[in-house]
């Protein structure tokens, strides 16, 4: 095998967690900027864009940052083992991996808060919940404090956490690994801890809730996604250990531990913004209804007629009706005529009736409508008839 030279800054090509870290990230980011993208559009086009909005949109940007991080990090060496990293690529790769770890803490706080903050707003009349939701925030907030504080004293200056040399020369000073095995223990267990509580507490929602069978089941599904991320949290949990033997390939194993966070905190991104996606679906099955039920419509000598009531009787109305401006009634009774042809008024010379009686029956009409839930219109019309034909008057016809 072939030396590798000490200032190589990346690795020739990505394998095993290395790939994995550098697709998964990636695969992630797209797939949670489409589903936040989404949601930020519904509620801003139904003009409900809220706080809880805002930081799910806040989380995305600072998770965009986070998978560039680590795709940095898996191309200078996070996820390879000892033998292939050069000099430059050991310490290359502990400096990503402290400043992705910084705005992974970030992020999933982030996440977390648009949550709670959703589950404040729908259940806003709820004192025992509101509670619970309040307590879950606060854990939240106190698991970043400690761990983002924690992270930046392990060493100081911070470059002492991943340059070596500045530890061995006495110009910087670090905590013992116990103490960042000790972080990374606290900033899991609440980890998981929060995220039980995000998919578990909203099911005391459904449970009050008066909704379809189906609709609760589908909310359900929707919101236990989540617990999806605390399953990640718990895979990544072994890794840990490792903190303890920084000589032995710890690139590798910690490559790990950035592999499955980026994917706990994509889970977040996608199962916080789901249940917001739900409108659109909604709102497009009732726009579809409603185009489907626009009316009546029947089909005569080749061309479609919608059907108008007028009176509580109705007729059909031609497609070139509303180009009319004065329009026209021919009797049915006169030959080469099956149907009365009635077309709505334009913009002809019609006359608005303004006599004092017509005024007052009008008035009239509309109190007494009021009580049975209706106001009755007036309209007049020209009337033409054909020609009746010999045969007809032969036969006793007017």
């Amino acid at each position: 095998m072939a030396a590798i030279d000490p200032d190589q800054p990346y690795l020739p090509e990505l394998r095993g967690v290395s790939l994995a870290i550098f697709t998964v990230s990636v695969v992630g980011c797209i797939l949670s900027t489409i589903v936040v993208a989404l949601r930020t559009w519904a509620r801003s086009s139904s003009k409900a864009f809220g706080l809880d909005d805002g930081l799910m949109l806040g989380a995305l940007i600072i998770y965009i940052a986070d998978t560039g991080f680590a795709c940095e990090g898996a191309r200078a060496g996070l996820g390879a083992r000892d033998v292939d990293l050069s000099l430059k690529m050991q310490k290359d790769s502990r400096m990503w991996l402290m400043i992705w770890m910084l705005t992974y803490i970030c992020t999933l706080a982030v996440v977390k808060s648009a949550i709670c903050v959703t589950l404040l707003r729908i259940a806003n009349t709820m004192t025992w919940f509101r509670f619970a939701v309040f307590a879950l925030l606060a854990t939240t907030w106190l698991t970043w404090t400690t761990t983002f504080v924690g992270v930046l004293l392990l060493c100081r200056p911070v470059a002492g956490n991943w340059d070596s040399s500045l530890v061995l020369s006495g110009q910087a000073k670090c905590a013992s690994m116990d103490a960042m095995i000790a972080l990374s223990y606290t900033s899991t267990g609440s980890t998981i801890l929060t995220d039980l509580a995000c998919a578990v507490l909203p099911a005391f929602l459904l449970k009050n809730m008066q909704m379809a069978i189906k609709l609760k089941i589908l909310v359900g599904v929707l919101l236990s996604f989540a617990s999806l991320a605390s399953i990640s949290t718990m895979v990544r949990t072994p890794y840990i250990s490792h903190y303890r033997n920084p000589t032995d390939n710890l690139p590798f194993h910690i490559g790990n531990i950035v592999l499955w966070s980026n994917v706990e905190t994509a889970i977040g991104l996608i199962a916080g913004s789901l249940p917001s996606l739900r409108h659109i679906v909604v709102r497009n099955l009732n726009n579809s209804k409603k185009g489907n039920s626009s009316g009546p419509s029947l089909k005569q000598n080749g061309r479609d007629r919608s059907i108008i009531t007028i009176g509580g009787g109705s007729a059909p109305m031609s497609n070139n009706a509303s180009k009319r401006g004065r329009g026209t009634l021919k009797s049915p009774n006169t030959t080469n005529v099956t149907i009365s042809d009635l077309y709505s008024h334009g913009e002809g010379d019609w006359e608005r009736l303004s006599d004092t009686s017509s005024q007052t029956r009008l008035k009239n009409t509309a109190s007494e409508g009021r009580g049975k839930g209706g106001i009755r219109a007036d309209f007049s019309y020209d009337v033409e008839l054909s020609e009746r034909p010999a045969s007809f008057k032969d036969q006793g016809g007017i």
